[in-house]
């Protein structure tokens, strides 16, 4: 969580305490003890209003459930991630993730379970990723991962980690979880998100169709 609300509360509340210190003591000679102890109340309560808006800044990003970026922030976070990849003459990768049986999870196992199926997903996703890459719950049991591709082999090592990973979490929760990943790169298959998307998505279908 960033610190930005606070910081700019508490300099600006305690940047006018001060200045109004400075007026009375060049007006009067002396400065009041009770000013002097305005600065931890005002402190106080410029931190905690500061906290406040950090803290909505915080989850209009995150998706409650997984604790992953939502759709928005990661809209917001490609247009970066592409100026910077154009910048720099390289490429993105974008992977789309699907829980292939999380219907059956839900209807078998109950709501709560398929809750903490979709959060563990996430877990994995974290860890199996660069602490560079972006991920994010794009909605429902769907998940997105952005990062910045350097060959074919990297792409490949997350893929296996990423199944490794939940083969080991599928055992752990007692639970069969299957998914299908489709992979596609900026700007061999598109220039924006959407397109990405598309692509992703289409290649996410066919390797569904191929296991089934």
């Amino acid at each position: 969580m960033k610190i930005k609300g606070r910081f700019i509360t508490l300099s600006t509340v305690l940047s006018v305490h001060s200045l109004y210190i400075l007026y009375y003591y060049f007006r009067d000679a002396a400065v009041d003890i009770f000013d002097l102890l305005g600065y931890p109340l005002f402190g106080t309560l410029a931190y905690w209003a500061g906290l406040q808006y950090d803290r909505a800044v915080y989850y209009s990003d995150k998706d409650v459930l997984t604790n992953l970026y939502n759709r928005r922030f990661l809209i917001k976070a490609f247009e970066k991630a592409k100026s910077l990849a154009s910048r720099m003459n390289s490429s993105l990768f974008l992977l789309v993730i699907d829980c292939d049986n999380f219907k059956q999870i839900n209807d078998r196992e109950g709501h709560l379970k398929g809750d903490r199926v979709l959060a563990a997903i996430g877990e994995v996703l974290v860890a199996s990723t660069r602490g560079s890459d972006l991920v994010a719950r794009w909605g429902g049991d769907e998940f997105v991962v952005v990062g910045h591709h350097k060959d074919g082999s990297g792409l490949q090592s997350i893929l296996a980690r990423l199944e490794n990973e939940l083969a080991e979490v599928s055992k752990q929760m007692s639970v069969s979880i299957n998914v299908s990943i489709g992979s596609a790169l900026y700007p061999r298959d598109g220039g924006d998100l959407y397109d990405l998307m598309k692509v992703a998505d289409a290649n996410m279908y066919a390797s569904k169709r191929s296991r089934k």
